[in-house]
């Protein structure tokens, strides 16, 4: 704990008030902000671990339907099929604030679905692995926004608890350090002038008696 290199004086008390002040309620408001980033983090986490549990089934499902149409159309067929068919996917941005933080929103437009049953020789597991792979890109915006999230909120409350940290074990421990130093000081100068201003009164006191 440090003190700060500052005169003793009444105006830099006062100073030290108001800045010990600010100081305190910053902290506050600092470890609360710290406290929703931890609850919305692990909010976050909870639902990370459900969008993956479906994302692996979505994973699974797609890649197991094109497996099975690999093998009922062949291998070439269906890349020539994939080759002809086109769809118009966006992927849009925008944001939302979660916490105090700004963070990105992806939406994922994937196009309208069409049937290709029937065409260059095709059966329904062409179909079916279309839109198990569309479903699966869904979940798979889903979870880049999560994880986008978790690491915007994981810097912010990084950037917070050394805030936090900063002011509770450095700033607000030297403001108290100064102050009591002042407020020694003073006492002990009033405390001198006090005897002083005796001792004159008690000589002059003298003084006059003799006089």
């Amino acid at each position: 704990m440090a003190r700060l290199n500052v005169a003793p004086t009444k105006s830099n008390q006062l100073s030290l008030r108001r800045d010990l002040a600010m100081a305190t309620e910053g902290f506050s408001l600092l470890d609360q902000k710290r406290e929703i980033l931890v609850m919305e983090l692990m909010r976050l986490l909870d639902r990370i671990r459900r969008v993956q549990k479906r994302l692996d089934e979505a994973q699974k499902q797609a890649y197991d339907t094109l497996k099975k149409a690999i093998a009922r159309n062949g291998y070439h067929r269906m890349r020539n099929v994939a080759s002809g068919i086109h769809y118009d996917h966006r992927i849009r941005t925008d944001s939302h604030v979660t916490a105090g933080v700004r963070v990105p929103a992806i939406v994922i437009e994937p196009g309208e679905f069409a049937s290709q049953f029937g065409l260059s020789g095709t059966d329904s597991l062409v179909d079916m692995t279309m839109r198990d792979f569309l479903a699966l890109l869904s979940v798979v915006g889903e979870m880049a926004e999560l994880e986008n999230a978790v690491w915007l909120l994981a810097r912010e409350l990084k950037k917070t608890q050394r805030r936090v940290n900063a002011l509770e074990q450095l700033f607000i421990p030297n403001f108290e350090e100064t102050l009591r130093y002042i407020g020694e000081s003073l006492e002990s100068k009033e405390l001198e002038a006090f005897f002083i201003m005796k001792m004159v009164k008690n000589r002059l006191r003298e003084k006059h008696g003799r006089d």
